[in-house]
């Protein structure tokens, strides 16, 4: 089981990165457990940032609609 601490840095890495709480503890864990690095990777990994044109219209479609209501 997760010390309180991790289990704290998963909650909060679930909130910043919006991944799921597996996920962020695999991050986290291989991060060792350097939010920041954790994060880092995350990013690299995203489909936007590997240029996925599906995920960024939908994401970006869906941002626009926000801002017209």
């Amino acid at each position: 089981m997760d010390s309180l601490r991790e289990q704290i840095m998963i909650n909060q890495f679930v909130v910043a990165a919006g991944c799921a709480h597996d996920q962020a503890r695999q991050l986290l864990q291989a991060a060792h457990w350097q939010f920041e690095t954790a994060l880092s990777i995350f990013l690299q990994d995203s489909p936007i940032v590997n240029g996925s044109n599906h995920f960024h219209h939908t994401h970006h479609h869906h941002q626009v609609k926000k801002f017209i209501i």
